[in-house]
């Protein structure tokens, strides 16, 4: 069973968060100057910079689940932003983030951390057709072509 991240803890500092996907392209440079490219995998791991800013309770309740609900290295279900909205992803620590905290006041603690997220969940193949055909539904399209087709006379 995945561990979800506490509900209890704010998630990342929105202004501070961002996101780098790992190279996908495998480029080939060919004798003539021209080269190549095609993509290598289906889905790459994407890091996300990460800064949190807890009240000293919620700082202590973060160190806990960072050392004993994930032990540091295990993945867990957190929500993150994407154009599609706030999504549920399956991340893990790549930078532990008690290497890197300090406190802002009495009262907050700042912690900063490089998650890897195991598969950023990107527009789908369905969601950039129906975004590609806008205003028009895919079945719309598709009656079209077939009226189109159906009613197309040679001359």
């Amino acid at each position: 069973m995945m561990v979800n991240y506490p509900l209890s803890l704010p998630l990342p500092r929105l202004k501070e968060v961002s996101y780098k996907r790992q190279s996908n392209i495998l480029r080939t440079e060919m004798g003539s100057g021209r080269a190549r490219q095609r993509r290598r995998f289906l889905s790459v791991p994407t890091f996300m910079e990460a800064t949190w800013r807890f009240r000293k309770d919620e700082a202590v309740a973060f160190e806990g689940f960072v050392d004993h609900g994930v032990q540091l290295t295990g993945w867990f279900l957190m929500d993150i932003l994407t154009p599609k909205g706030v999504v549920k992803h399956q991340v893990r620590f790549f930078k532990d983030p008690l290497e890197n905290f300090k406190p802002i006041s009495a009262l907050v603690w700042q912690y900063q951390a490089q998650v890897e997220v195991k598969e950023y969940k990107a527009a789908s193949e369905e969601e950039a057709v129906n975004s590609t055909l806008a205003p028009q539904t895919l079945e719309q399209f598709v009656n079209g072509v077939e009226n189109a087709l159906s009613t197309y006379q040679e001359i």
